[in-house]
Order: structure tokens, then C-alpha cells, then sequence
């Protein structure tokens, strides 16, 4: 049975392409796209310091992201890198719009429940991987200020 792609929606760390590359090969395609009624949040209990990123459904909202194609060898690899073994993050159907209206079917991965946590202030390192693959992805700069405003958070 040949590997069937999928779209693979990133809103956290991997918007970075290079850290996307480091942990699944060459990026085949990507779309700047949006996750609607869902919002941005860094509730997502982190193995050290900080938080993780996490989209929480809620109407109204939404979260901007890229969606990238992948195989399934592909997200199995981001499987392992997202904790989905142990619960911290598990797979979630979803749709997202890309900027030029298409409807594009994907997965993105959700905090487990056992991991959710206050909302909270993220490392720099983290942080720093989530804008700057939103500039060079080209996501509205209004949405990266929400984000830097949110990493503030006391």
C-alpha cells in the first residue's frame, strides 16, 4: 500500500522550517493557511521550563499556521517529536483554509489532556522558533504580535 499524503498544520515551533527539516527531510510543499475557531495558546505543560504551544477550539478564533504535505513515514516521525506515544500531544483531523480560500484537509496535533496547564510564558528559544517561522511564512503580522504579546504573560 503506497503512502497517501496528508497536510500536516503547524502553528508552534514547526513553523520553523528548519527545525521542520531537522526533524522530517526536505519540506515537498507548504501553504500559509488558518485554523478558524480555534485560538492560540501556550497551555501546554513543557518536559522543562516553560510552555508549549497549543489550539484551543474556540469560536470566533482563529490560528494561523503553515500547512505542509507529508507522507506517513513523515508523521510518524512528527508523532515521536510531538510526545503523541505518552499523551503530550495527540493527532486531531482538522481544516484549514489556506490565504487563497482553498479547504484543505490536515492534521495538527492538540495538547493531551493530562498536559494542559495555566497559561503561561514559553522559553526565548521556543518563542524565537515560532516567529520567526511566521515572518518567513509571511502570516499576518498583527496574529505575531498577538503571539509575542501572549509569551508575556506573568
Amino acid at each position: 500500500m503506497p503512502n497517501e499524503d496528508i497536510f500536516y498544520f503547524a502553528y508552534g515551533s514547526n513553523l520553523d522550517a528548519s527545525r521542520m527539516e531537522e526533524r522530517t527531510g526536505p519540506i515537498v510543499e507548504d501553504r500559509k493557511a488558518r485554523l478558524k475557531n480555534h485560538r492560540f495558546a501556550f497551555n501546554k505543560r513543557a518536559k522543562r521550563d516553560g510552555v508549549y504551544a497549543n489550539a484551543v477550539r474556540q469560536l470566533g478564533c482563529e490560528v494561523w499556521g503553515v500547512a505542509y504535505r507529508c507522507d506517513t513515514e513523515v508523521l510518524d516521525k512528527l508523532d515521536k517529536y510531538e510526545g503523541v506515544p505518552g499523551g503530550h500531544y495527540k493527532r486531531a483531523q482538522v481544516e484549514v483554509e489556506s490565504d487563497n480560500g482553498d479547504v484543505i484537509p490536515a492534521i495538527t496535533y492538540v495538547a493531551g489532556s493530562h498536559f494542559i496547564c495555566p497559561e503561561g510564558r514559553p522559553t526565548q528559544d521556543y518563542l524565537k522558533h515560532i516567529i520567526d517561522g511566521a515572518k518567513a511564512h509571511g502570516l499576518p503580522a498583527n496574529y505575531i504580535d498577538q503571539i509575542k504579546q501572549l509569551a508575556v504573560i506573568p
